[in-house]
């Protein structure tokens, strides 16, 4: 397994961040999209996106992470995902522990912190298992909690 990351995501990778998501239904897509973007996704919605990245494994496309907010010395992460066909097999975790490391070579950067809902239980795992703690908790129609790692 090897991640690794490019700036910016291809037209074939959008359409097929749009499949996958689109399968999955609308419920999937505010996971890893927020609720700000409507389902369903378009090409459109991806191309706007500022500071977005694609995640391979090797040489095949498997998904994409966004720096969403730059702030001071805290980098707010976050419209990540996987292809779901992924899931299970330690990629996520991996991926974003090497996103992590990547950020984080800025010595400017203290922090990064990510948005995630309290009913998405394994995006949740995997922010534990990287030393991810809750920030704030944001109590709206669906609880959600700002996470943050500190360097």
């Amino acid at each position: 397994m090897s991640i690794k990351f490019t700036k910016g995501i291809e037209k074939d990778n959008i359409l097929l961040l749009c499949k996958w998501s689109n399968e999955r239904g609308a419920i999937f897509q505010e996971q890893w999209m927020g609720s700000e973007v409507s389902f369903p996704l378009t090409y459109k919605k991806i191309e706007e996106l500022d500071n977005k990245f694609s995640i391979f494994n090797e040489e095949e496309f498997i998904g994409m992470i966004q720096e969403v907010k730059i702030e001071k010395d805290n980098i707010h992460i976050g419209r990540f995902v996987l292809n779901p066909t992924k899931a299970g097999a330690g990629l996520g975790t991996k991926a974003l522990k090497e996103f992590i490391d990547f950020i984080f070579k800025d010595e400017n950067i203290r922090s990064i912190s990510l948005t995630v809902f309290d009913f998405n239980k394994s995006a949740r795992r995997v922010y534990d298992k990287l030393g991810f703690e809750i920030y704030e908790v944001i109590e709206t129609q669906k609880l959600k909690y700002i996470m943050k790692k500190f360097r």
